[in-house]
């Protein structure tokens, strides 16, 4: 897709079709295995608009036909009928009544009623059958029960079914189609999808991602900018604070308004991880878990300031690899660049690799990227990249003095350091000369001290010391 996208699989139990569910700006679609990539060409190849509409005019009712041998007409067993129809879709999809017809009286038990149906117009729904209900009163039963279903090329139909052979209720009535501005598309637990449009969030009925009953709409004080599923919960980032919405079904969702002002500065830049998300404000990365607890998880690591004026949060993208978050930005001069942020151990790291796409299998946990048309798997290359770590300041008392240093590393001679005294570079190893993982220090004394390591290896760990005895392990 050449814009954002938001794709669901379906929640349908061993769906036969094999859909997948969309939205991407323009409206909600679903395409299935059988269309998606049929031919050449950019996938999927066709979908339907998601939905079933109802139908934009009545049964018209045509001739009445009595049954022979009825003379005497005893009032007491007329019948008052009212006909509806829907429409279903190829994939057995239901969609909401039309109109109600004219009022039919039957004088006679065993008449036969003609109904006129109008023809279907161009659609792109995936309509292949209507379904014709009849009203029912008696019997503890009040409602429209099915009478037959039809090609959806059948325009006429002769009804003359007793009601007591009359097929189920009709349950769709509030099976609307979600609008052409949802976007946003994610699914719950208990196959429950969810979208928004505007400061609007809309759930689906259970199990059904085709039917959005207008009952089950929420609205949250700012415009929705992203929304992320956390099991039973839904975390939705605005243009000011962030929700929590929670509930197993689609008529008990609650809503909270989390008590942390920190908008969400780019929809590309939620991301899922375990059990919480991940998104960029304009002061930071925000943390919202499914109980709601939020936080910025950048607090301490970098100032908001600075946060934004190296990242410019409204560019950044982001994805999930290997419990990190991996982000893209552009910086003041269009350049692209990218950052790793590890919410375990707290650190931000720096990287020059990007691309134009990417996207994560569950199954693998492994991250598939796209760059000038070229599909790669992500960390799976067979030369390291070069790296370069510099810690934070740590102050100590006027003339301390460490005396040996142990670099942790399974390949030292591809690791360089160099030891930052008083913000001067004051002794450095360059690669190649780290044959032993401790090292004795020159005679060196300042206050405010850092180390810094570079090279082609993993570094797992640096440790400075004031002796060897007292040099932790």
């Amino acid at each position: 897709w050449p814009r954002r996208v938001d794709a669901i699989h379906s929640p349908v139990a061993q769906d036969q079709y094999g859909r997948v569910y969309f939205t991407d700006g323009q409206a909600p679609q679903v395409t299935s295995a059988s269309i998606a990539t049929r031919g050449q060409g950019r996938y999927p190849a066709a979908s339907y608009r998601l939905g079933v509409p109802a139908p934009p005019s009545p049964p018209q009712i045509g001739e009445i036909c009595y049954p022979e041998g009825e003379e005497l007409n005893d009032p007491l067993d007329d019948e008052t009928r009212f006909y509806v129809e829907t429409y279903v879709t190829a994939y057995g999809e239901e969609g909401p009544p039309g109109p109600v017809s004219h009022e039919v009286t039957i004088p006679y038990p065993g008449s036969r009623v003609t109904l006129q149906l109008a023809a279907l117009v161009a659609q792109n729904h995936n309509i292949s059958r209507r379904r014709l209900y009849r009203s029912v009163t008696g019997g503890g039963v009040a409602d429209y029960l099915l009478v037959a279903e039809l090609d959806i090329a059948q325009t006429t139909y002769e009804d003359a079914l007793p009601s007591a052979v009359l097929g189920g209720v009709l349950e769709t009535y509030d099976y609307l189609m979600p609008p052409d501005n949802m976007v946003g598309l994610c699914l719950m637990a208990n196959g429950i999808a969810a979208g928004f449009a505007g400061n609007e969030v809309l759930f689906s009925a259970a199990y059904l991602p085709y039917a959005w009953p207008n009952a089950y709409r929420q609205s949250t004080e700012h415009d929705i900018v992203a929304m992320a599923a956390l099991g039973t919960s839904l975390v939705v980032t605005t243009q000011g604070y962030p929700y929590l919405f929670s509930g197993v079904s689609p008529g008990s969702m609650t809503s909270s308004k989390l008590p942390i002002l920190q908008a969400c500065s780019s929809a590309d830049s939620l991301v899922e991880m375990d059990g919480f998300v991940l998104y960029a404000s304009a002061n930071g990365l925000v943390s919202v878990d499914h109980q709601g607890n939020a936080r910025l998880a950048t607090e301490g690591i970098i100032d908001p300031r600075q946060w934004r004026r190296q990242f410019r949060p409204e560019t950044i993208r982001a994805w999930s690899v290997e419990g990190e978050y991996f982000a893209h930005y552009q910086d003041a001069q269009q350049r692209r660049a990218g950052f790793i942020f590890d919410p375990q151990a707290m650190d931000l790291r720096h990287t020059d690799s990007v691309f134009d796409c990417a996207a994560r299998q569950l199954a693998s946990d492994q991250c598939y990227i796209a760059r000038q048309q070229r599909l790669y798997q992500l960390q799976q290359g067979t030369h390291p990249r070069a790296m370069y770590w510099c810690s934070k300041v740590f102050l100590a008392p006027a003339n301390t003095a460490f005396s040996c240093l142990r670099v942790l590393s399974p390949q030292p001679l591809q690791v360089g350091i160099h030891l930052i005294i008083d913000d001067a570079i004051a002794f450095s190893l360059p690669p190649g000369t780290l044959t032993e993982p401790v090292v004795k220090l020159p005679p060196l004394t300042g206050r405010r001290w850092q180390i810094a390591c570079y090279g082609t290896a993993q570094v797992d760990r640096l440790t400075l010391g004031t002796s060897m005895a007292r040099l932790p392990a």
